[in-house]
Parts: structure tokens; sequence; C-alpha cells
């Protein structure tokens, strides 16, 4: 079949001049079939050890590559957390002063990180905090999409079942990290309260493993699941396709293609970074044969081609229409 991409979920964390991204990216648009993409900024996160890391310039290089790649591209901005958490009131106020801003100048949504293990144990501040109320309400009245990462794989809370690559990244959560049922939940808390809210959780909502509250999260009218892979979610659920299956076939107009698409650095591993999840995702939503990705062997679940247009462009286009105008 002819491909066409909406790649929902490209980063651009590496640090390089921006002509260099930019002659980065076209060559892997071109080498992937993404036609449009969305770029999702993440001006702040936290390492293992609770070290705050500052990416200043997130929000204002969205703009930028939303601009150059006009007019096939999107930028969503993230909320710039205080260093300290002062008054809740005070920072309820100044998140929904960013987000009137960030709606203003031209972005198409929000990234939430905030819902990472590490992000909730080390501001002390849950997604379904008071101090997000004001910005989601915004965010529900005005249409205004969220990307949202929650939780992790279940493995990672496991350090006997937990990956190599986790471990080694300080992703491996003891009894002082919120757990992943309780993050699972505040999500929930979120939508009691602001129920028309368009939330897309990545990487499949982390919900292989909890088939039941992937279908309450879908239960409300404007979520959406995006397919980035991560703890190899699909591998999971091709095992327990009797499930999943009829599900993907369900919500098949509220899945988006995502695959943490980055502007790799141009090394001797550049062919291999920049294919490896878009090859695992082609292989297994559009073939019935057996693969191998990062040393696990799985079978293609071989989607229809009309679902597979859905995922791959015509979801997200719908969910986005026309870019915002950037001002």
């Amino acid at each position: 079949m002819e491909r066409k991409i909406f790649e929902f979920h490209c980063h651009y964390l590496f640090k390089m001049s921006k002509q260099e991204m930019l002659d980065i990216f076209k060559e892997e648009f071109e080498n992937t079939d993404v036609k449009k993409v969305c770029f999702l900024s993440i001006p702040q996160e936290y390492s293992s050890k609770g070290e705050l890391i500052i990416n200043k310039d997130q929000n204002e290089l969205g703009l930028f590559l939303k601009k150059s790649f006009s007019p096939n591209a999107y930028a969503f901005a993230g909320l710039v957390h205080p260093k300290k958490y002062y008054s809740k009131e005070e920072i309820k106020k100044d998140f929904l002063k960013q987000v009137e801003s960030y709606y203003e100048q031209g972005f198409d949504g929000m990234k939430m990180l905030e819902g990472y293990p590490t992000f909730i144990k080390y501001t002390g501040q849950g997604i379904d905090s008071e101090i997000y109320d004001d910005f989601y309400k915004f965010c529900e009245e005005h249409r205004f999409p969220i990307v949202m990462h929650v939780a992790n794989p279940d493995e990672n809370w496991n350090i006997l079942e937990a990956d190599k690559y986790a471990i080694e990244l300080g992703r491996v959560y003891d009894s002082t990290y919120p757990s992943k049922e309780e993050i699972t939940n505040q999500v929930f808390n979120v939508l009691k309260k602001f129920p028309r809210l368009t939330l897309i959780l990545a990487h499949f909502g982390f919900f292989s493993k909890h088939y039941e509250d992937a279908e309450r999260f879908m239960s409300y009218q404007n979520t959406y699941l995006d397919t980035t892979p991560g703890g190899e979610q699909f591998i999971h659920i091709s095992k327990e396709l009797n499930k999943w299956m009829p599900f993907i076939k369900k919500y098949q107009d509220r899945i988006v293609y995502g695959s943490d698409f980055y502007a790799f650095i141009k090394d001797e591993n550049f062919e291999i970074s920049y294919k490896r999840r878009p090859t695992f995702l082609k292989q297994y939503f559009e073939t019935s044969s057996t693969h191998t990705y990062l040393g696990e062997e799985f079978k293609g679940i071989n989607l229809a081609k009309d679902i597979l247009e859905k995922i791959y462009y015509s979801n997200a286009e719908r969910l986005l229409g026309s870019p915002k105008k950037i001002k």
C-alpha cells in the first residue's frame, strides 16, 4: 500500500544547530513516508536522581520547526514549572496564563510529561492536582488537545522484570514513587472533572496489561491513544489479541500514529536510530509474519487498509484540523 504518515509524536531534544536539525528531519521524514508532523515540547524533566533538567528553548523551537515545515506541521507547547512550589493558587494562575499565551501564539495543543513517575515524585504534584484545574478547564473549553505521558510500563515497578534499558536509565521505581495504579487513577480523576477534555495518551497509555482501564479511558468522547512504542506495548497486546483486536477495530477512529521521532545525531547508528520504531510499527500493523524487535519476537496483526489509513493519517488530521496561525 502507498503509505502516508502523520507523525503525531515528534521530539527535538538533541543539541544541534537549527539548520542541521532541519536537514536531518527532512531526510528522515522523506525516508519514513512522513507527510505531516506534530512537534511536542519538553521544556523540563527530572532525572532519576531528582535533578531538574531545563530545556528552556523548547517551546520557541517548536514554533520555529512548525513554521519551517509549514503548512504540514503542528506544535504542542509544554508548561514551564517553577523551580520551587510556592502558593498553589499562584501556580494555578500562572499555568492558566501560560496556556492562554500558547494558544494565542499559535500552538496547536499541549504536551504533558507531568504524568511521568519522576516528575510526580519530585514535584509532589499529581496530574490531578488543583494547580492544573484552570489549565485543564481552558483546554476543555477551547478544544485545545493535550498529549500526556502517563506512568510507564508495568515492569518498571519490578527490578526483576524491568529491561536492561530501563535499569540503565534509572527508570525502575520503588515505594518512594507513586504506583502505576495511582497515576492511572489520577487520569480518571482529571476526566471526572473535565469529561470533554481532548486527551491523547502517549504509548497507548501503557494499557497493554490493563484492558479494562483502556476501555474506561476510551469511554470518554474526546479521548485518544497514540501508537508510540514503549515497553513494547504491542508485543504484550499480541498475547491477548482476542481482546485487543476488537478494541482496535472499535476505536479505529481514535488511535493516532506516533513513534517518538527525533532528529537523531548523524553517527554510525543514524540509520538504525530513526528507522527502528517506524519499522517496528510498519511490521506490526502491516504484516502477518514474524519479526524481531530489540531481541523479542513478535507477529504482525495485518490491519485492514482502511483502518491503517485512519491510524496512519486521517485520524490525526481530523483531530487537529488546519494548523493554527503563528503570531
